[in-house]
C-alpha cells in the first residue's frame, strides 16, 4: 500500500475541485483503509470523502467541511473536529475515544456503534444525530 501522506495536499486540492465542480473536474478522495495518523485536514473541503476503515488517530480536522463523509469503522482516537461540519456523515462503529467535538455540527450524523467515550460531546449534539444501544457514551 502506498503512503498517501506526501500526496495529501494534492488529494485535498483535487477533492475540493471535484466537489465545487459537481464532479466535472478534480478527483474524488477515497482514503479508505489508509494510515493517516496525525495528518492535518484543518479547513479542508472533504464533502462525501471516503475514510472507511482508515487509521486517523490524532488527525486534525479543525473547521473542515466533512458533510456526508464516510468514516465507517475508522480509528479517530484523539482526533480534533473542533468547529467542523459532520452533518449526515457516517461514523458508525468509528472509534472517536478522546476526540475533540467542540462546536462540531453532527446534525443527521450516524453514530450507531461509535465509541464516544472521553469526548466532550454535548446532549444537544447527541440529540441531533442517530445513536443506538451500541453507541458508547461516557
Amino acid at each position: 500500500m502506498q503512503n498517501l501522506a506526501p500526496l495529501l495536499n494534492t488529494i485535498l486540492f483535487h477533492h475540493r475541485e471535484w466537489f465545487e465542480s459537481k464532479g466535472n473536474s478534480g478527483f474524488y478522495a477515497d482514503l479508505s483503509e489508509e494510515f493517516l495518523q496525525r495528518e492535518c485536514f484543518a479547513g479542508a473541503t472533504l464533502v462525501e470523502a471516503n475514510f472507511q476503515g482508515a487509521i486517523l488517530d490524532h488527525a486534525n480536522f479543525k473547521c473542515a467541511d466533512l458533510r456526508g463523509a464516510n468514516f465507517y469503522d475508522a480509528i479517530l482516537t484523539g482526533a480534533n473536529f473542533q468547529g467542523s461540519n459532520l452533518e449526515e456523515s457516517d461514523l458508525m462503529w468509528a472509534d472517536l475515544k478522546g476526540a475533540c467535538l467542540d462546536g462540531t455540527r453532527l446534525d443527521g450524523a450516524y453514530l450507531q456503534g461509535a465509541d464516544l467515550r472521553e469526548t466532550n460531546i454535548t446532549q444537544a449534539q447527541l440529540n441531533s444525530a442517530y445513536i443506538d444501544e451500541d453507541t458508547l457514551i461516557s
